[in-house]
């Protein structure tokens, strides 16, 4: 990365210090801009949440090429486990600077990691997350992101998958086959859950608050079992 561009994330981390800095580099023609974005985390001193309106502004600039935050006070720079989540689930590359060492480092989204064994966070790595990951490593197919950071499901007010599973090209199938899409209604008023069928009676899912996971469909999951649907690009 050019000094100049450094000098500008170092600037930023600097005037928001102790709390953590973050913003965005575009690609806006030739050049690649650091863009500073507001933390509206609940504890920016160990957190960050970008806010939404920078990270829409700021994509009006340019390609987003990558993800920057600050890690201030640390002994050494070492992405978390969290910031290694948010990564894979934002698919771009990411640099943490470290105040005051001033050290910077950058890590990339973890393409070929297991399907199996990942930590539940909700709007990160969730159902949904893990759906979109294995139609586009499987099958080349884009999903739109529908996962959020809060439990849209309890009042039955949103309906996430039913509102939306045919707007993004999927289609309802009477026999089941690997690759399609379970969807599922789990203790809620609305469909809440996915799961993809990878034959064999098994299937692989990412349930609330557990590890992703290659279990059974049995019949605790075919009781809930709300439609079978199947991406439009895999049919036959």
């Amino acid at each position: 990365m050019r000094e100049k561009l450094l000098n500008t994330i170092r600037k930023h981390v600097i005037a928001e210090y102790p709390k953590e800095a973050c913003g965005v580099i575009v690609q806006s023609g030739n050049k690649q801009i650091y863009i500073p974005c507001q933390n509206d985390a609940e504890d920016p001193l160990n957190t960050f949440v970008m806010r939404d309106s920078d990270y829409r502004s700021a994509e009006m600039q340019g390609e987003v090429i990558m993800i920057i935050h600050s890690h201030p006070d640390v002994p050494v720079l070492i992405p978390s486990e969290m910031d290694r989540i948010q990564c894979d689930y934002s698919g771009i590359e990411w640099g943490i600077m470290s105040w005051p060492d001033g050290d910077f480092c950058t890590f990339s989204p973890r393409a070929d990691r297991d399907y199996a064994g990942r930590p539940w966070v909700l709007g990160h790595a969730d159902c949904w997350s893990l759906i979109r990951e294995y139609h586009r490593r499987e099958h080349g197919i884009e999903l739109r992101n529908w996962s959020v950071p809060y439990e849209w499901w309890t009042a039955g007010k949103e309906s996430r998958y039913d509102d939306n599973w045919q707007a993004e090209g999927f289609i309802e199938v009477s026999e089941m086959q690997p690759g399609d899409m379970i969807m599922m209604k789990i203790a809620a008023p609305v469909t809440n859950h996915a799961a993809i069928y990878l034959g064999n009676n098994i299937m692989l899912h990412h349930n609330f608050g557990n590890l992703s996971a290659r279990v059974p469909y049995g019949q605790y999951f075919r009781d809930r079992t709300v439609r079978v649907v199947r991406h439009k690009d895999l049919l036959c």
